[in-house]
């Protein structure tokens, strides 16, 4: 899996992006070999699916749900992780927990995918009952086993974070807190949009790609396709001038791409877009959080299936969890437009690197910046290779 590219080299790449000024040119060098993408298997092999999984998914903060989805004791939200059936339930001290989707008995899922809300959580195969806080309850028939004492049963606990009002999941007990993983974002996000922790959840849609989870976070990762293939958003929503995406706060561990830009300036612009200008902050490995001009709050979220199938989330917050009309014009042109748009697109990439014809070309890894830049795909390449290259069962994710 070595290839040409390596983890230190796109780490370097990236340093130097953030230290020379975004206006002056990197110094000549005839001699120069560009940064070539990822071989194809990085992408088609379910080993390496495999390894990620497990050294990436399992070991890294993940998106369960809006903390507006879980508002009183009782009120719970289940999902999938990579195979893994979780839940999140908010307790009768209003504290919110996770846990895995497992009864202690014999194993049978406590609850169905969704959202629902429950006084218990009682187990349909053999009913054992829990209390909101994972403790066992009861079980029929325990009175007559010797030695049985609920005081020692719980349901296994994940750790869980809020973060700027989302409701985040992380199966390493030994994880680190979101703000050491992803330094200076949640003051970045609050410049951005202050009230973005009273946001509620207004809209949500997804969507099955037919493609690796890398590919689909990628395309979301550049611009360099957007004034072909995104014209409808590098008219109405940004200013394709001022676009750029970079490595924010990696010189501190993190693992973030931040995408920045002016609101549009076109008379094409979807909506009103006055009130802030544009952001995003992409959250290793499958997260992100966007502004939109105008303090527009939006979210994406990728759920590994396969190695060659994702499903991409779509959501949209509001101060009160209503869609005004603003808002719906918004969630429209999205969908129609860059959703559908990079649904085709994603598609057809996974099609072109399973092709035995495929050989990965050189990443557009310009020292300017701009919206023609490609370091945070070097960025996303070195991460990938840092967890799925490691010999041993390191913990990078």
């Amino acid at each position: 899996m070595a290839g040409d590219n390596s983890a230190a080299t796109a780490t370097a790449a990236a340093q130097t992006m953030r230290q020379r000024p975004a206006a002056t040119p990197a110094p000549g060098n005839p001699r120069a070999v560009p940064l070539t993408g990822l071989a194809a298997q990085y992408f088609t092999d379910p080993a390496v699916f495999a390894r990620a999984r497990e050294r990436i998914f399992f070991r890294a903060w993940q998106f369960a749900c809006h903390a507006s989805q879980t508002p009183a004791p009782g009120d719970y939200f289940a999902f999938s992780v990579c195979g893994e059936s979780l839940f999140v339930m908010r307790g009768r001290d209003r504290k919110l927990r996770a846990f895995y989707n497992v009864c202690r008995h014999r194993g049978h899922p406590l609850v169905e995918d969704g959202s629902g809300k429950r006084a218990t959580v009682v187990c349909p195969y053999h009913a054992w009952s829990y209390e909101l806080d994972g403790r066992l309850r009861a079980a029929p028939n325990a009175n007559r086993v010797a030695g049985f004492d609920k005081r020692d049963i719980r349901l296994r606990e994940v750790k869980l974070e809020e973060f700027l009002g989302f409701v985040f999941v992380n199966l390493d007990e030994q994880a680190k807190p979101m703000d050491d993983c992803y330094p200076g974002v949640r003051e970045a996000a609050l410049a951005l949009c202050p009230d973005i922790e009273a946001r509620a959840l207004a809209h949500a849609f997804s969507a099955r790609e037919p493609c690796n989870w890398l590919v689909a976070v990628e395309n979301y990762n550049e611009c360099y396709h957007c004034p072909t293939a995104h014209r409808s958003f590098a008219e109405g929503i940004i200013d394709p001038n001022s676009y750029n995406i970079a490595p924010f706060g990696d010189e501190r561990g993190g693992r973030c791409l931040r995408h920045e830009s002016k609101a549009t300036k076109s008379a094409r612009a979807w909506y009103d877009v006055s009130g802030s200008d544009y952001g995003s902050f992409y959250l290793w490995p499958a997260f992100s959080l966007q502004v939109y001009p105008g303090r527009v709050v939006n979210s994406y979220h990728w759920r590994p299936l396969q190695v060659d199938a994702t499903e991409v989330h779509r959501a949209w917050y509001s101060a009160d969890g209503a869609v005004d009309d603003k808002l719906q014009t918004v969630i429209d042109l999205d969908r129609d437009t860059t959703f559908a748009e990079d649904l085709k697109l994603v598609s057809g990439v996974q099609r072109g690197i399973a092709s035995r014809g495929f050989v990965p070309g050189p990443l557009m890894v310009d020292p300017n910046g701009g919206i023609g830049n490609e370091l945070s795909i070097a960025a996303l390449h070195g991460w990938l290779r840092e967890a799925v290259d490691a010999v041993d069962d390191s913990p990078a994710v």
